[in-house]
């Protein structure tokens, strides 16, 4: 009778060995695994079958998903519980089901960076014996929940083609991420961003074509924020969301354009808010019923896949993008030859954009083209978000305004008044060439 209250049973090894322990009064009824845990944890030496993984440099977001992904191929995970962000670091916690489970995932995670360069994991273990979890979302899981559709999502989670660590080498491309499993995150840095879905993008790295946008401000609609995103990738749908203001459901064409929007515009000022990007868990943006109507009276619900403006719909079109972070100068293009810097001007003043401190124009065989500077990046951000895509006609031709980040920190001329200073000059000497011309004096002559 005593042996079966106070048995315990471990494995050490591959083999089952049972003891008492004169510390656990152990019955039928009781939980074997807590007990076990227990034991295990006085003979670890401070070993736990909980974690704390702080994420340092948290550049990219953090979810329960992306520590369930990094964590789950070194054994079960039961919660996860993210309770402080900041902007130097993001603290979780990690419950495992064993002792062992917890020490093969400190031991292969710790010290590596989920992306190349930032996001650093530093892992302890937790004093902590078990984690509290009222709900399921970002900042919360429990994945011992036994609603079907919550365990589906978690078996999801758990296939090791998911794996969200960089992949430096030459050769993991494409169709060869099968190769990689079980390999634990590398320490060197890669010179790519967050992981992409199985795009063909390298390493066959991993992250959902859907984005959730956060800290949109009430001027915001879908044309507006596909204007910023179209430059790191094609948009198949965005979608405001009625209920929570603020919020966009952002449909990429692939995933390499999602890690393109990661890196370049998490975090970025945009009409006085700060924009927060992150993955989402949804495969899609399902559109139904009739569309709502934001503030400003636009949809909140609008279809770019079949836009004339996608940057990277063909391989041509995509060679012509160069993908920079957002500075404080701006490339323009497509204009027709006719127009002027002063028309540019007062084509951005008259849709409330910020005034441009320098501007430059040289005229091609078939367009105008030129640079713009602002104070400062917002700025820049708020003119590409308002006057991207710009249509309407001057003087009877029809022109359409496209906009870029070019990734200068300064302008090539010295300013504004010196640059139509002398674009004045340059009109004034054709027409005068043009006038000679008329009356039959030879100019060059």
């Amino acid at each position: 009778k005593q042996w079966y209250q106070r048995r315990v049973a471990i494995t050490a090894g591959g083999f089952l060995i049972r003891f008492i322990s004169p510390d656990l009064n152990y019955g039928p009824a009781q939980d074997l695994p807590s007990a076990m845990a227990a034991l295990t944890s006085k003979s670890t030496g401070g070993a736990n079958h909980v974690l704390e993984v702080d994420i340092l440099k948290p550049m990219y977001p953090v979810t329960t998903e992306v520590i369930h992904t990094i964590a789950s191929p070194h054994g079960r995970v039961l919660r996860i519980v993210i309770h402080n962000r900041n902007d130097q670091k993001v603290e979780t916690l990690v419950e495992f089901d064993s002792v062992m489970s917890a020490e093969n995932c400190k031991e292969a995670i710790n010290g590596a960076d989920i992306y190349a360069g930032c996001c650093t994991l530093d892992v302890k273990y937790s004093k902590a014996q078990s984690l509290n979890v009222f709900k399921n979302d970002d900042e919360t899981f429990d994945y011992t929940d036994v609603n079907p559709a919550v365990a589906a999502n978690s078996r999801k989670r758990e296939e090791p083609e998911e794996r969200m660590y960089n992949n430096d080498g030459p050769d993991n491309r494409g169709d060869n991420r099968g190769d990689n499993r079980g390999e634990r995150p590398r320490r060197g840095r890669s010179d790519h961003g967050p992981p992409h879905r199985n795009m063909g993008g390298p390493g066959g790295q991993y992250v959902p074509a859907v984005l959730m946008v956060h800290g949109l401000d009430p001027s915001m609609n879908p044309g507006k924020l596909f204007n910023l995103l179209c430059m790191y990738g094609d948009v198949n749908k965005i979608k405001f969301l009625m209920t929570k203001k603020g919020i966009a459901m952002v449909e990429m064409k692939e995933g390499r354009g999602a890690d393109s929007v990661l890196r370049f515009l998490n975090r970025a000022k945009v009409l006085g808010s700060s924009l927060s990007i992150s993955p989402s868990k949804h495969r899609e943006v399902v559109l139904f019923g009739p569309p709502g109507i934001l503030e400003d009276g636009s949809e909140a619900c609008q279809v770019f896949s079949g836009s004339r403006f996608l940057r990277y719909s063909t391989e041509k079109k995509a060679s012509k993008n160069r993908q920079v972070e957002p500075t404080k100068i701006l490339h323009f293009f497509a204009l027709p030859l006719e127009v002027d810097e002063d028309f540019l001007l007062k084509l951005l003043e008259d849709k409330g954009c910020p005034t441009p401190t320098s501007i430059s124009m040289h005229k091609s065989e078939v367009c105008s083209a030129g640079l713009l500077e602002f104070d400062s990046t917002e700025e820049a951000l708020d003119t590409a978000a308002i006057a991207n895509h710009l249509q309407g006609s001057h003087q009877g031709n029809r022109y359409l305004l496209k906009i870029a980040f070019t990734g200068k920190k300064s302008m090539p001329i010295d300013n504004y008044e010196e640059s139509r200073e002398s674009r004045q000059t340059a009109s004034k000497d054709a027409k005068s060439k043009e006038k000679d011309e008329k009356s039959g004096r030879n100019f060059d002559d």
